[in-house]
């Protein structure tokens, strides 16, 4: 197979190593600083079964305009949801006038990208993705350190055969690159039940500047940690997608009992840079209100978070 990886961060960069140790033609797509030590020193990647350092192959976004985009047969999407819109513009002009299209997984953040993805792509040949039990981040420009074992869920926006053929090979591809991988029927419910685990501890630990475990093992922080959550799954009612309290319980268990990490959110707290509030927190918000509900908790991290950011120096 060959691949495009489209936003080479932490998970990014893990998901293209997995790849091209199981012997597929990866290429990454990056910026700045992170591109220019990709291109002179390789990437180096540092997790509990993989210590590689190695040369790869990295380009800018303008360079992948230039691709022929025919002979790819993947991108995976794994930019901030932050750059959707701007991400869907350049994959638009990048496959104009093709005959053979490209299959594009988003593995980001929230619930909203496919639909936005929709807009510039055919929705034929986009895949709903989502990764946990991931912990990846760059630490400096070329180099990514990754905890977790990056379970990944995928389904199809628009289910038709074709794509369904697909995605079984990119199942089989991933599991044998050892990104354990399932397809599911109903992908939204999924990135709904990805959005409880995000809105629940990604903004908390980013406010507080702690990791996961801090939170989910702080008897009256972890209670905060569930009212988010409690209220990402009455948001997702407005569009509905049922998701049960026995469910919520179950992504709460989950993150209690995975290793402690960064989660994106802290970690862009801690580099100064742009959060992904809006897709994470103010969807909760967004479509409790649009439901006639309230969420108090989501609207206090939010508040609380932003004002952090507006007054750091």
């Amino acid at each position: 197979m060959k691949c495009i990886i489209l936003g080479a961060g932490g998970v990014g960069c893990y998901y293209g190593v997995r790849l091209i140790r199981a012997g597929h033609e990866v290429i990454f797509v990056a910026r700045g600083e992170h591109l220019e030590n990709l291109n002179k020193n390789g990437l180096t990647l540092t997790h509990p079964e993989i210590n590689f350092c190695e040369a790869v192959k990295a380009i800018s976004i303008e360079q992948m305009k230039a691709l022929d985009m025919s002979s790819i047969d993947l991108v995976i999407i794994a930019t901030k949801s932050t750059a959707t819109h701007e991400i869907g513009k350049v994959i638009q002009e990048c496959f104009q006038d093709l005959t053979r299209i490209p299959y594009c997984l988003s593995l980001q953040n929230g619930v909203e990208n496919e639909d936005i993805l929709c807009n510039y792509i055919d929705s034929n040949y986009i895949i709903g993705g989502l990764t946990r039990k991931i912990g990846a981040h760059i630490m400096r420009p070329g180099i990514v350190n990754a905890v977790g074992e990056s379970e990944t869920i995928v389904g199809l926006i628009h289910p038709n055969s074709q794509a369904e053929d697909f995605l079984k090979q990119l199942s089989l591809i991933f599991n044998e690159a050892f990104i354990p991988t399932e397809i599911v029927p109903d992908i939204r419910k999924e990135l709904w039940k990805k959005l409880i685990i995000n809105n629940g501890v990604n903004a908390l630990c980013a406010l507080l500047e702690v990791k996961t475990g801090i939170v989910m093992h702080h008897s009256q922080l972890n209670l905060i940690v569930l009212g988010l959550m409690k209220e990402t799954a009455l948001a997702a009612q407005a569009l509905h997608v049922k998701v049960t309290e026995e469910e919520v319980k179950a992504m709460f268990d989950l993150i209690l009992g995975f290793d402690s990490i960064k989660p994106s959110m802290l970690v862009d707290v801690e580099h100064r840079r742009p959060l992904e509030i809006e897709e994470i927190c103010g969807v909760v918000i967004r479509y409790c209100k649009l439901h006639g509900f309230d969420a108090p908790v989501t609207q206090t991290i939010y508040a609380l978070l932003n004002y952090k950011m507006e007054n750091l120096q």
